[in-house]
């Protein structure tokens, strides 16, 4: 692996042809750029630009190769879920343009929190973005979205656990992971049936939601893949429970999680859905650790040395989870 993919934004000439792209997708939408096309961030997963014009700030995103399904899924998001997803103005392969989505969560909290919309109210629109898409799995696949439904990821564990870089620093030994293997099947075996297959966000949290007049939006897909929704919050809540200093199954966590569950009561009842979260929370720390190694195995030596360890912290959690059982949030 020692020759890692090139990054798009590598290349010299990278902005001219974004801009040049962006100007004309500009044009046939009857709308005037005030400025040129700016580069705000590169960073190893992706390269973002913004622009200023007749009808608003723009940014333009490209991913990193290894998730260049990232402008697929969101339009197809955004098409669905018009109020929670992006608002996307153009995409051609893996080239994205959207509106300006107002500031970032975290930024809003770690000020007077006005106007901010609970977690509460995003989690419930993220289990209805999530219901819009429960028979569409077959069209996200065919977008190229990851498919880390619960076999897909028994499949892909034992290959992770060989491959996994990192682990020194957890420190754990891949003997003792593999031997989980068995556990793991047990848990996949817990979602069989009652709730179908839907997108799920990875990173679902402060960072990646933004706000507009008090409205939510989870913006950043490249992330996003096709598993059990309940995978889905793990990051989420881990990152809710470290910021407000909870511990990982105390009583706010744990109501989160139920108004998160009603919406998928029309499938089993809230008590049987909470034992299916609790595997769900654990096949979602798995997600993470794939995608990590996913990406680091195309990562330049900078960008592996920066996250080496990360896959390896995730899989960690997940035996955690299979050796001592599951606590919702941060441990």
């Amino acid at each position: 692996m020692e020759n890692s993919a090139a990054l798009p934004w590598d290349e010299s000439d990278w902005l001219d042809r974004a801009a040049a792209w962006t100007e004309a997708r500009l044009a046939r939408l009857g709308i005037t750029s005030h400025g040129e096309l700016t580069l705000e961030r590169m960073r190893p997963w992706a390269a973002v630009a913004r622009i200023e014009t007749s009808d608003g700030r723009l940014w333009f995103k490209e991913p990193a190769p290894v998730m260049d399904f990232e402008a697929g899924l969101t339009a197809f998001v955004s098409a669905r879920s018009p109020e929670f997803g992006p608002e996307v103005v153009a995409w051609e392969g893996s080239w994205l343009l959207t509106r300006d989505a107002g500031p970032q969560l975290r930024t809003l909290l770690e000020g007077d929190g006005a106007g901010v919309p609970s977690w509460e109210k995003i989690l419930q629109r993220y289990a209805e973005l999530q219901l819009a898409h429960v028979s569409e799995v077959d069209e996200l696949l065919a977008l190229g979205v990851p498919d880390k439904r619960p076999q897909a990821l028994l499949g892909d564990y034992p290959r992770l656990v060989e491959e996994v870089r990192g682990l020194e620093a957890v420190p754990v030994e891949r003997a003792r992971l593999a031997s989980l293997g068995p556990a793991l099947e047990r848990a996949v075996a817990a979602l069989a049936g009652a709730v179908p297959m839907s997108v799920i966000h990875e990173e679902l949290h402060e960072a990646n939601v933004f706000v507009r007049e008090g409205n939510a939006r989870l913006l950043d897909w490249g992330e996003g893949v096709v598993s059990h929704p309940f995978a889905g919050l793990t990051n989420t809540l881990r990152d809710i429970a470290y910021r407000r200093g909870l511990e990982p199954d105390s009583p706010e966590v744990q109501l989160l999680r139920d108004v998160y569950l009603e919406s998928w009561t029309q499938f089993a009842p809230l008590e049987d859905l909470r034992t299916m979260f609790a595997q769900g929370y654990l096949l979602g720390a798995l997600c993470r650790a794939v995608t990590w190694e996913r990406f680091l195995a195309e990562a330049s030596q900078e960008a592996r040395d920066e996250f080496d360890r990360n896959a390896a912290v995730w899989l960690d959690i997940v035996r955690e989870g299979l050796e001592d059982g599951v606590r919702l949030g941060a441990s």
